[in-house]
């Protein structure tokens, strides 16, 4: 049995205040104090980082392309492989519509930052797969209302689902290229 020490954690293409002063709390603090967690956002108000000795953790661009050359370049000195976490939120409606937040990213910008992982990758996954679903409790009906996911149209369904299933293969192509 292999045990991977996970050295740090990048989360880009946050574009929701999921990161800003009203969900500070909900951040994870202490990898962020202890310089484990760097979140790379487009158009977010982070500016409540610096009270708490924070900012060196939130990086913010004002377009995608700014964001992908900045982590590209970050990663020319890693020498670790990766796992690499694809959640479809961040990309834009016209690349996955989801039922989230919707990000900016294009696929050619998450192609480009799947091959700046220069060391290998140790594991994947794609997450972020649309559905129609109501909640059967309270709570997280409400939860559901709070983080503004949408209802979704049910004759829209399937082709939002032909559309993710299509940026899967196209992800999955490219992390098999990374993968050896």
């Amino acid at each position: 049995m292999c045990i991977v020490a996970v050295s740090h954690v990048h989360v880009l293409g946050i574009t929701s205040s999921d990161i800003g002063a009203g969900h500070a709390w909900e951040n994870y603090l202490t990898p962020l104090m202890r310089r484990k967690l760097t979140y790379w956002s487009m158009g977010v108000d982070t500016k409540w980082t610096s009270r708490l000795g924070l900012a060196h953790a939130f990086r913010g661009f004002d377009t995608p392309e700014a964001l992908v050359d900045a982590f590209i370049e970050s990663q020319r000195g890693q020498t670790s492989p990766s796992y690499l976490s694809i959640d479809k939120d961040a990309f834009s409606p016209e690349v996955a519509h989801t039922n989230w937040d919707q990000g900016r990213l294009l696929t050619g910008h998450a192609l480009a930052l799947i091959d700046s992982l220069r060391n290998g990758l140790v594991g994947s996954d794609i997450n972020g797969e649309v559905s129609h679903y109501r909640y059967q409790s309270w709570w997280k009906r409400r939860l559901s209302a709070m983080d503004e996911q949408p209802e979704i149209d049910p004759a829209e369904l399937a082709g939002w689902q032909a559309q993710q299933h299509a940026l899967n293969l196209q992800l999955l192509d490219a992390i098999a290229a990374k993968s050896g």
